[in-house]
């Protein structure tokens, strides 16, 4: 299992509110991506959220664990998020979207609120998304990212992390063929990029590109 990570700061903001970490030991690859939202103190809520996450499911999410299936994998991130949050903003303020993806023994278990999306990358460089973001634009869920990225209303999250709210993840299942490939991105990359600069990002990761508004973060994950 392979990965490469890239964050990059919009136009909008003057720090990066994005942030993405991943661990990847034997069979099992975890893979954490944040986007803090413009309320102060979000940007180093990002971060803290993902310095926790990764250091908590090391500890609980054993090789046994992953091995036992989804539900295994599932009873361990809420576990996790739960006891992260009272940790979280007993020190920080803000609010985010966030994606949590275990990849382990041919399944992937994700586990979000937000914006930030999971996908299937194509040997042509096109992505199928799987998962849906929580969000005004896509209140019946039934809309693509594509169409989302056109309507304004993409920009009002139903679902965050924040104080006051215990999390309450949505969880998605997916079986993977060995030579599968992943992206974890946040909504700067989905939302403001074009198919064509995703597809030429995913072939050429290091290469510059025109920056857009939000933050753009990826995690490009080759099994």
């Amino acid at each position: 299992m392979k990965y490469h990570t890239r964050s990059v700061k919009g136009r909008a903001r003057e720090a990066n509110h994005d942030c993405a970490g991943a661990v990847c030991e034997g069979d099992i690859g975890l893979f954490v991506i944040a986007d803090g939202t413009s309320k102060p103190g979000s940007g180093q809520l990002a971060e803290c959220f993902v310095q926790g996450v990764l250091a908590a499911c090391q500890v609980h999410l054993s090789q046994k664990t992953a091995e036992a299936g989804h539900d295994a994998v599932e009873l361990v991130l809420r576990r996790v998020l739960a006891e992260l949050h009272p940790v979280l903003f007993a020190s920080q303020t803000g609010s985010m979207c966030y994606l949590v993806g275990v990849v382990a023994h041919g399944k992937l278990t994700l586990a979000y609120e937000g914006d930030c999306s999971c996908g299937v990358v194509a040997p042509t460089g096109s992505i199928a998304w799987v998962t849906a973001p929580h969000c005004l634009a896509n209140w019946m869920r039934d809309r693509s990212h594509r169409e989302l990225a056109q309507d304004p209303a993409r920009n009002r999250v139903t679902r965050c992390l924040k104080a006051g709210r215990t999390p309450a993840p949505e969880f998605v299942y997916q079986r993977l063929s060995t030579s599968e490939r992943l992206v974890f991105v946040t909504d700067g990359f989905w939302a403001e990029l074009t198919d064509a600069q995703q597809i030429s990002l995913l072939e050429a990761p290091d290469c510059e590109f025109g920056v857009v508004d939000d933050d753009v973060t990826w995690i490009d994950v080759r099994l």
